[in-house]
């Protein structure tokens, strides 16, 4: 096939190939494909699109001798387990590395950096058939890590080897920490950091073990699914491995596939054809589905049990249009002509930066990430409840802004070095936390401008903003005496429009103690102003 025919082909699987040279191909995954994540994957997708297979893919399952006693004393800290065997497998250097690329991308992607699943594989051979997975004291904890040349404790293993720092974060704060390891003691694995050197994969190895482990059981075993299914592609056979714990015994893995139904007239509804029952199931069949031929206007399918992003009916219909052929779908002028306006928040939101780059200021563009640093205690204000984000990358982006102010503070901070006087502004969107509203926040737009000179005061900042109101249509306004403990005292105040209760922006000179927190060497003058109550005040 030249290149042209295979970026076809990929594209039908929703891959993009951004490169190709010699015999390597770099493909781009869609984030809701895992199982296309190794060469094993793709290359079982596109036996079914180009005709070479059809259908489910079925994969028989014998049953091991192996067996992993989860202890009691795991609960708590990472307490559920899936398992598999391949057994007769053949590996060459090229598969080992598909196999850690496949490991390695799981991890990364849906596993969450290892927090909420992490995979570990074995040379079987090298096994006791009874397995124990129990929390394990650090000090308590020893053996060779994998790539390592000597036995280490929990602790050292957390602090000397390069995974063990950059993971330790996830199992540290537990007394006790995870550990796999079979009746003679020989350790297969510390979850989610090393495996054992004992266990190690090598392309002599016949015989493979999965260990996946993690905090959110339904994941465990779809990460197992996409292990054992794109494993056994290299050849081999699956046998399952019985999962012991205190009240219940269970087998895996099942790779029991799922049950979807869909109507043939809502498919042709949303693709816009005349498809037939027949020609459905054949385009689903290229896709790799099982078919339960169902009514007349009814097709139940079998969806394999390694792919995730099958949620509705929906999701089916778009498998049956790459299975037809995107290629082929003729585009339709819709029957209702439309005209597309701007919105008026647009509209309001570049006059206000017109306006403000005519006064002399220079717009900046912040990240709608911070963090409760920046947010609260630099600012010296009271932390309030705003969107955080639960497993941040960087504590540096650990938070959704709730004021943009922090932002333009945090910039004069990094900018000393330029010449003064500084005068810059944003204007750009918070999420503010609403109970009331079905996602719990509701998102504002806000305005904030600040200057920095060697001398500046409240009064160069009220003239700024005098003139921006004037010059926006607002007639009615009135600044009012308040207190901020961002702000200096006395030397602050709230911007209220025609006459209204509630206030809907803020200025003053900046508190010291913010300045020095931000280690700003000059004074600073600022406001923030919410831009969509500006819009409705001047609409009154």
């Amino acid at each position: 096939m030249s290149v042209e025919e295979i970026k076809e082909i990929f594209f039908l699987t929703k891959c993009e190939v951004e490169a190709a040279e010699s015999e390597d191909i770099t493909l781009e995954v869609t984030a809701d494909r895992p199982d296309l994540l190794s060469t094993e994957g793709i290359a079982r997708e596109l036996r079914g699109i180009l005709g070479l297979e059809k259908g489910l893919k079925e994969y028989k399952i014998g049953k091991s001798d192996f067996s992993i006693t989860v202890e009691p004393s795991i609960e708590g800290i990472r307490q559920f387990i899936s398992s598999g065997v391949i057994k007769g497998i053949d590996l060459d250097s090229e598969s080992v590395r598909q196999v850690m690329q496949l490991q390695e991308k799981l991890h990364l992607t849906c596993c969450r950096a290892r927090r909420k699943v992490s995979v570990g594989i074995h040379d079987l051979d090298n096994i006791e058939k009874e397995i124990i997975y129990a929390g394990v004291e650090p000090k308590k904890i020893n053996f060779i890590p994998l790539e390592e040349d000597r036995v280490m404790n929990g602790e050292e293993i957390l602090e000397h080897i390069p995974k063990g720092r950059e993971y330790s974060h996830i199992i540290k704060k537990f007394p006790r920490y995870p550990l796999l390891y079979d009746i003679k003691g020989n350790v297969l694995s510390l979850p989610p950091i090393i495996n054992g050197t004992v266990t190690k994969v090598t392309e002599n190895t016949k015989n493979l073990l999965l260990d996946v482990t993690g905090t959110d059981p339904d994941l465990v075993e779809f990460v197992n699914n996409i292990m054992v299914t794109n494993l056994v592609e290299r050849g081999g056979e699956i046998e399952s491995v019985k999962i012991v714990n205190k009240d219940s015994e269970r087998y895996v893995p099942t790779l029991k596939p799922n049950r979807i139904k869909i109507k043939t007239d809502f498919v042709n509804k949303t693709l816009g054809l005349g498809l037939n029952k027949s020609e459905i199931i054949e385009s689903l069949e290229k896709m790799r589905y099982g078919i339960v031929r169902g009514g007349e206007d009814l097709i139940e399918v079998l969806a394999p049990s390694y792919r995730a992003d099958l949620l509705h009916e929906i999701d089916v219909i778009e498998d049956v249009a790459l299975g037809y052929g995107i290629n082929r779908l003729e585009p339709e002028l819709p029957e209702i002509s439309t005209m597309g306006i701007e919105r008026e928040l647009t509209k309001s939101t570049r006059k206000a930066c017109n306006l403000m780059v005519g006064l002399g200021f220079q717009e900046v563009l912040n990240y709608l990430m911070t963090n409760e640093e920046s947010l609260f205690n630099k600012m010296a204000v009271s932390a309030s409840k705003i969107v955080q984000v639960e497993n941040p990358l960087t504590m540096e982006y650990s938070a959704i802004r709730n004021s943009i102010l922090p932002g333009l503070m945090n910039f004069l901070g990094y900018n000393k070095h330029i010449s003064y006087p500084q005068k810059i502004f944003e204007c750009g969107d918070v999420v503010i936390l609403d109970e009331k509203k079905p996602t719990k926040t509701i998102k504002k737009r806000k305005l904030a401008g600040a200057i920095c000179d060697y001398k500046v005061s409240y009064e160069n900042m009220q003239s700024v903003l005098y003139a921006f109101l004037n010059n926006f249509g607002i007639k009615n306004w009135s600044l009012n005496k308040t207190e901020n403990s961002a702000f200096i005292k006395g030397r602050v105040a709230s911007l209220q429009v025609n006459k209204s209760k509630d206030y809907i922006g803020i200025i003053g000179e900046i508190n010291p103690i913010v300045l020095n927190n931000f280690e700003i060497e000059n004074p600073v003058v600022a406001f923030e102003i919410e831009l969509e109550n500006l819009m409705e005040a001047k609409k009154l």
